[in-house]
């Protein structure tokens, strides 16, 4: 991920716009291989009561990028929100460890973030984590903490002594819900546990302070270090983890959101994303449309910014990406993205996605708001949109409200 955040403000040309909690539980329907963390909700009910199963809309909120040692006043605003469901996507808290001491400690320090964990007691959550929380800064399989990591990650988000998210090769996880007679799958993968080293070209690596003052000097976007491993056994997710989620795409399902903790449509950034593992990204695209998955949306955190981005992929429907970074991060000044669709919003921020019945359609609502909990960058995308085509591409739906 970017190596630093920078104070809020806005991008002038592109920006607009614990006591301990309640024990996890399933919140929806969570498959054997998987586990869901959650609050205030019965094993195997919906978010919302009883009465959740026959409902026609559904609000889920998602978020990443918290750092305990900061203040976290947003939670005021997504509470206000109301959410059925929210998903942390990963760097919830910044351990930036080397040492099992220093891990442990950033753990506890996490715990202790009552508006965060007062929020957790009160809403269903599922979660999953990123670099900072997984261990340190863009850390994938070599990290020698990882075990320890995995642990502390399940006893915070109260996993079961019996979660395969403790004894799997990773923490990756998913679950089920209903709206408007449609079944709604979240997956959220584990991009750290078992990712390939990321390459950089050296000659784009410089110091990063000096990084940052030409990019302010110049008013260019700033480009990172890494470039894709063109290695057909450069991995992301590791074949243990491929064959879990071939199998979570094969289960029947209307909308599938992939939280993933890293960006999966941008491209050109040189900063984290699964651009930098082409083989992977590619892997994934072919396995949607192999196994007839429709409705497939991603939900993205780690930038310190929010946008929207899209993947033109043919003989398929368009890949989504909705990018919710940070709670408390925050870096102003510009990257590249090449497959971006909004502008973006340089500032605290929070994702929604309200999922509403329209007629024999279901409407996919976007809202990146601001710590006030104001919408800054919407999209509007109809189900009907998000087909793989059979006797020929639908046309697109899509549309700024």
């Amino acid at each position: 991920m970017l190596a630093g955040s920078l104070a809020a403000s806005p991008l002038a040309a592109v920006g607009q716009a614990m006591a301990a909690p309640a024990p996890a539980v399933a919140v929806g329907a969570a498959s054997g291989a998987s586990g869901a963390s959650g609050a205030s909700a019965a094993s195997g009910s919906q978010p919302g009561g009883p009465a959740a199963a026959g409902r026609t809309r559904m609000r889920i909120a998602f978020g990443s990028c918290a750092k305990q040692s900061k203040p976290q006043p947003i939670w005021q605003a997504i509470r206000a929100a109301q959410p059925d469901l929210f998903i942390f996507l990963g760097d919830n808290l910044y351990a930036d460890a080397r040492d099992e001491a220093t891990l442990r400690q950033r753990y506890a320090e996490f715990m202790a973030v009552e508006p965060l964990q007062a929020f957790r007691r009160d809403t269903p959550h599922i979660a999953i984590w990123d670099d900072h929380d997984f261990g340190d800064d863009d850390e994938g399989a070599d990290y020698p903490l990882k075990r320890l990591s995995q642990q502390l990650f399940c006893d915070a988000w109260n996993e079961p002594a019996d979660s395969p998210r403790r004894r799997n090769d990773g923490i990756y996880t998913h679950s089920h819900y209903e709206v408007a007679g449609r079944r709604v799958q979240v997956i959220l993968p584990d991009l750290r546990f078992n990712r390939s080293a990321l390459t950089n070209d050296p000659r784009l690596k410089s110091s990063y302070g000096a990084m940052v003052l030409r990019a302010k000097l110049s008013g260019q976007p700033m480009t990172g270090w890494y470039v894709p491993d063109p290695s057909p056994s450069a991995t992301m997710l590791g074949e243990a983890q491929w064959r879990w989620l071939e199998a979570c795409l094969r289960e029947p399902a209307d909308i599938r959101l992939i939280g993933s903790s890293v960006q999966f449509a941008a491209e050109g950034s040189g900063w984290e994303c699964w651009a930098n593992f082409p083989h992977e990204r590619e892997r994934l695209i072919r396995l949607i449309q192999e196994t007839g998955a429709n409705g497939v949306v991603f939900l993205s955190g780690d930038m310190h910014y929010a946008e929207m981005s899209r993947l033109d992929v043919p003989d398929a429907y368009p890949l989504w990406d909705a990018t919710s970074s940070g709670l408390t991060e925050v870096w102003n000044i510009p990257t590249p993205n090449r497959n971006r669709q909004s502008e973006v919003l340089a500032a605290c921020n929070f994702g929604l996605l309200d999922l509403e019945a329209d007629g024999a359609d279901l409407q996919l609502r976007f809202s990146l708001c601001d710590q006030q909990g104001e919408p800054r960058l919407t999209r509007t995308l109809a189900l009907s949109s998000l087909r793989l085509p059979t006797a020929g591409p639908a046309p697109s739906t899509d549309r700024l409200p």
